[in-house]
């Protein structure tokens, strides 16, 4: 069967999200997980302090993006919740984003083939501009940013705790985005 955003809101029982039709249940997160994401909130309110309203909206799950708006928005059959995305704020709708972020963020948890290979290329067609994929237990960040010419990602650049010399990573879509590789990874008080 092929879902759509007006059976999504329905589904109260589990958290979701859908891709091209099919739903796709979530896992819980990790404390791994909990850690880097309560970390990147203290990054990005850097950015929500610099632009306020004005400029983008700073957004973190649970916030419904719908990637491909059908002309009906209920119709919609892409709906995913990114761990902390960045957003222009025309395409803020209360607690749903309309069209693709200029910046998405997910962090690893169980499956991380699925933020790997599924959300990658659905990121990719929509067109997000810039794509972090973080995965906490290996000390790993991803970067993806977007080849508008050929409608691709360049290849992925990868900074990795404890082995790459360069220990900041900016973003190349939001000037304000520095984050620190060995504070995001300090798991000092987990171990």
């Amino acid at each position: 069967m092929i879902y759509t955003y007006r059976e999504y809101l329905t589904w109260n029982d589990v958290r979701c999200e859908l891709i091209e039709g099919s739903r796709k249940i979530m896992a819980g997160v990790s404390e791994w997980h909990s850690d880097v994401s309560w970390r990147l909130t203290c990054f990005l309110n850097k950015v929500k302090e610099k632009y306020g309203r004005s400029k983008y909206f700073v957004f973190h799950a649970p916030v419904d993006l719908i990637l491909f708006p059908e002309e009906e928005f209920l119709d919609s059959k892409t709906v995913v919740q990114p761990d902390f995305g960045i957003c222009l704020k025309e395409k803020r709708r209360g607690r749903l984003i309309i069209g693709a972020p200029e910046f998405v963020i997910e962090i690893t948890s169980s499956n991380p083939s699925y933020d790997y290979k599924d959300k990658f290329e659905i990121y990719q067609k929509a067109g997000v501009l810039e794509y972090w994929i973080i995965s906490p237990k290996e000390g790993i960040v991803t970067v993806f940013i977007y080849n508008k010419e050929n409608r691709t990602y360049n290849d992925a650049v990868i900074y990795e705790i404890g082995v790459s010399e360069n220990k900041k990573i900016k973003s190349s879509v939001i000037e304000d985005i520095e984050i620190d590789l060995e504070e995001l990874f300090d798991f000092s008080d987990l171990i």
